[in-house]
């Protein structure tokens, strides 16, 4: 019985070694291929954390000359606000001026109207005698 244990275990041991040997090649294998992954990966990680920073350093860019043109923006918008102003106060003095000119152009009329009428009245023969 011994022997035939013995000749067992060897034939296990030879089914187990035949089926390692391939494993332990497929695990070569792919230890290689994540080796190429690997090698791949960081050359294309490496372009494309170039790409990123070329991106962010032409965004900052743009971010700039944004902030610069909404800068000249917000001056000029606050000079035309200004001019707007200014032209609405002009336009307010005019208006009362004229406004005050015609009452006085109108009370220098009624005022001569009434020293004419007065004239009038006065030059008229009197109808009573």
């Amino acid at each position: 019985m011994p022997i035939a244990l013995e000749i067992t275990l060897i034939l296990v041991l030879i089914a187990l070694a035949a089926g390692l040997v391939p494993l332990l090649f497929q695990l070569r294998r792919t230890a290689q291929g994540v080796d190429t992954f690997l090698l791949t990966s960081s050359k294309e990680l490496s372009q494309i954390a170039e790409d990123v920073h070329a991106f962010r350093m032409h965004m900052d860019s743009l971010a700039g000359s944004l902030q610069t043109s909404l800068g000249e923006l917000s001056t000029f918008t606050r000079s035309i606000a200004e001019i707007g102003r200014t032209v609405t106060e002009l336009n307010c003095r005019v208006r009362d001026s004229l406004e005050s000119t015609y009452r006085n152009i109108g009370k220098i009329i009624r005022g001569i109207g009434a020293v004419l009428a007065f004239f009038k009245i006065r030059q008229t023969p009197h109808e009573s005698e």
